[in-house]
């Protein structure tokens, strides 16, 4: 009976040389973890109503920060944002760009002079705040109103004002809670007027 050994002798040089892969792989596994958790996969909460009807109250959401990194938010994109001294995440749909200027007036946004005529803008902003004058945004400022303006701290009221694109953390991509609303989050595309 000639049995043979399933166990393979190896040299301490092969062992060494398998070890290491192991741990290069498990290495860069980590990494790409890493940056795919920090890239896509940020999570923040949706707190309050300023964002009604597209997210609510306690929606569970997922920014994208890699894409911010690259390319500049663009209008109508929900941008996730910090104030200076303040750790909250807001979340607030971009209007005006950089090196535009916004105007709101009888309710109805003026970019550049130009009234916005967008589907994605289908609400009245009753308050205009500090865009009842012409807001000038600087070379990294953003204008962010909230979908529900009645309910929203937003780039109209002094205290919160321009965003500067290094206070953006990210834009909003997917919404994973409540399960039954989970998916892309975007406005409803449309055909922009300016």
């Amino acid at each position: 009976m000639n049995k043979k050994s399933s166990f393979e002798i190896m040299s301490l040089e092969d062992q060494i040389r398998r070890i290491t892969s192991w741990i290069v792989d498990i290495i860069l596994a980590a990494l790409l973890a890493f940056f795919l958790t920090w890239a896509f996969g940020t999570r923040v909460e949706m707190v309050g109503n300023s964002m009604n009807p597209l997210l609510s109250s306690g929606d569970k959401l997922m920014i994208d920060r890699l894409k911010s990194r690259l390319i500049p938010p663009q209008r109508f994109d929900i941008a996730a944002y910090t104030l200076d001294g303040d750790d909250s995440v807001y979340l607030k749909l971009v209007l005006g760009l950089p090196g535009e200027t916004l105007q709101i007036k009888d309710g109805r946004v003026y970019v550049n002079n130009r009234l916005l005529e967008d589907e994605r803008l289908p609400f009245s902003v009753p308050n205009a705040g500090i865009a009842e004058e012409p807001v000038l945004l600087g070379a990294d400022e953003y204008f962010v109103i909230g979908r529900s303006p009645d309910a929203s701290q937003d780039s109209r009221f002094a205290e919160v004002g321009n965003i500067h694109r290094d206070q953006i953390h990210g834009t909003v991509w997917l919404r994973y809670s409540p399960f039954g609303s989970f998916g892309f989050v975007r406005e409803p595309a449309g055909k922009e007027g300016t």
